[in-house]
């Protein structure tokens, strides 16, 4: 039995004393990183914390309890369009399309300006 005042452990102090409080940092750390994303990108992100909670062979008293602390943190973008060739080659010109030499005109084409 627990003794008189002695109240259960509230998350945020478990989160603290557990394994000398890394969850906790890392949590803060992922956090701050998460938000800075966010920000950012203006993407959303997530943070988890994951307490597995077992139960201690042929004591049903103890508890063993692991932890395990994950972020899913938007990244920018950084798309870019390729052509493709038959053998699977990229371009960055379509190499379907005939290539026009625009630095100087055709030959027999003048332009005049009235």
């Amino acid at each position: 039995m627990s003794e008189p005042g002695d109240t259960p452990t509230e998350f945020a102090t478990l989160l603290l004393g557990h394994a000398r409080g890394r969850a906790h940092d890392t949590a803060s750390k992922l956090l701050r990183e998460a938000t800075q994303a966010v920000r950012t990108t203006g993407r959303a992100a997530t943070v988890t914390v994951q307490l597995k909670i077992s139960q201690v062979k042929n004591n049903a008293r103890i508890l063993q309890i692991g932890d395990k602390v994950t972020a899913s943190i938007p990244e920018e973008k950084s798309d870019s369009f390729w052509f493709t060739d038959d053998e699977g080659g990229l371009h960055r010109n379509d190499p379907e399309q005939m290539r026009i030499d625009y630095s100087e005109p055709a030959p027999g084409n003048t332009t005049h300006n009235s």
